[in-house]
């Protein structure tokens, strides 16, 4: 914070000749000192998980008491602190709680008191206006605030995935915290399943953990992921079939949980909008290859495998009780 005293000439002539009104009361022009307004002195959030709109930029601190702090900046790093506005709309087990964005004359930040967060994801919507133009966005925060996701992504940055790689099913491979997960969705059912892979990128079961995914896209959600057959994966249901331009995912140990925004690295802007890429994790898989009706003859009855490893065992069809064997299309070298 910077201050500025202004004194008027007649005191500063007092002062040097020694004048006896120096040493007793205040004169008229000693009471004339005046202090001169506070102006905003920038303030750098020391760790923000940054989004990126078309026309600058937003950065945020959330803390685990609901504190927000929030700095927007122009394209060229300069921070705005004049003509902005906003409100957050913060998602709770009792509904959706309003909280406007004020604007600290002192940090030039934006700042928010909103509930403590206690869930293992918040989603928090954020409207902002910026010289009446709005940036919009959601961001799904752990309860150990936006700092978990940056260390998380601090974590993840040790252990690169190679760039392209794909998981056995053809999702997308993230670190988070020690393990390796792979995260698929079919694009015909919303069926979304997490996988923890081991350092072979093979499925393990997945044990005592407890993941959730915080999808963001053309809408929302916040996934709970339960235990699938076998304990292989983890499996929930996502209403938009499309493609997320932002997955966080929490995996949640007996003793604690990491969280993870997939892709995410830490000082990197999260480009959100229109112009925001896509995560590839929706696939068209063959997970819904599986049924069996005991109806008139001629009906096929089909049994996948389904232990989604893609290792060709056979599909067993049944037509007219005559049991045949279908292989997968791409082991053509496989043969009875």
């Amino acid at each position: 914070m910077y201050a500025k005293r202004v004194v008027s000439a007649v005191a500063l002539t007092a002062l040097i000749a020694g004048s006896s009104l120096a040493a007793g009361c205040k004169s008229s022009a000693e009471a004339s000192v005046t202090e001169e307004s506070v102006e905003a002195a920038p303030v750098a959030l020391e760790e923000p998980l940054t989004e990126e709109h078309d026309g600058g930029s937003v950065g945020w601190e959330i803390a685990p008491d609901g504190a927000v702090r929030a700095i927007v900046k122009a394209p060229d790093g300069k921070p705005i602190d004049k003509d902005v506005s906003g409100t957050l709309t913060w998602k709770g087990p009792n509904g959706e709680e309003k909280i406007p964005l004020a604007l600290d004359a002192k940090t030039g930040l934006l700042v928010a008191a909103g509930p403590k967060l206690e869930a293992d994801l918040t989603p928090v919507k954020y409207d902002i206006v910026v010289a009446g133009k709005p940036w919009i966005g959601t961001l799904h925060v752990p309860a150990g605030g936006t700092r978990v996701i940056v260390e998380g992504a601090r974590r993840a940055e040790k252990r690169p995935v190679p760039a392209g790689k794909t998981g056995p099913n053809g999702g997308i491979i993230q670190v988070v915290g020690d393990d390796t997960i792979e995260v698929v969705a079919d694009k015909a059912s919303g069926q979304v399943r997490v996988y923890v892979l081991d350092a072979n990128l093979k499925p393990i079961p997945v044990g005592d953990r407890k993941i959730k995914l915080g999808f963001v896209g053309s809408s929302s959600e916040v996934v709970v992921l339960t235990p699938g057959p076998g304990g292989l994966y983890v499996v929930g249901t996502v209403a938009a079939k499309v493609n997320p331009v932002k997955l966080t995912v929490v995996v949640a140990h007996p003793t604690h949980a990491d969280v993870v925004l997939v892709g995410y690295r830490p000082g990197v802007h999260v480009v959100v909008g229109p112009a925001a890429p896509a995560l590839n994790v929706i696939v068209a898989t063959t997970w819904n290859v599986g049924v069996k009706v005991n109806a008139a003859p001629g009906v096929v009855v089909v049994h996948d495998d389904d232990d989604d490893d893609d290792d060709g065992r056979a599909v067993h069809i049944h037509v007219h009780g005559k049991h045949k064997h279908k292989h997968h299309k791409h082991h053509p070298h496989h043969r009875h």
